[in-house]
């Protein structure tokens, strides 16, 4: 693949439609929220919303941008909050299927 090639799927996966991508594509701290939380449901891993906040780099945003991005995520349906069955106090992110169902057809750009 040439470089030309490259950067035509590089455009493709900034200039297009799908809303979800859209919102996190827009704050690198959205962004990496975004990439941790899908990496983490891939692999069934239950990080906790404390782990996965202290996992960001601190020099992209502070902790309350980071805990606010995660609240208003799940509060447009990105994000599914799922309390531990062992202990209440415990919190994990999953993404929503429209987000999921969102993210897969996205990723067809790639082919």
């Amino acid at each position: 693949m040439n470089i030309e090639s490259k950067f035509e799927i590089i455009e493709k996966l900034y200039n297009h439609n799908f809303k979800k991508i859209l919102y996190f594509q827009n704050d690198i701290t959205k962004f990496k929220i975004f990439l941790l939380v899908i990496k983490n449901y891939q692999h069934n891993i239950n990080q906790t919303i404390e782990e996965l906040v202290d996992e960001l780099p601190k020099a992209i945003s502070s902790r309350a941008h980071k805990l606010n991005c995660i609240t208003e995520a799940t509060k447009n349906n990105y994000f599914i909050k799922v309390t531990s069955n062992s202990d209440q106090r415990k919190k994990y992110l999953k993404p929503s299927q429209e987000l999921l169902d969102e993210l897969s057809e996205f990723l067809k750009i790639l082919d």
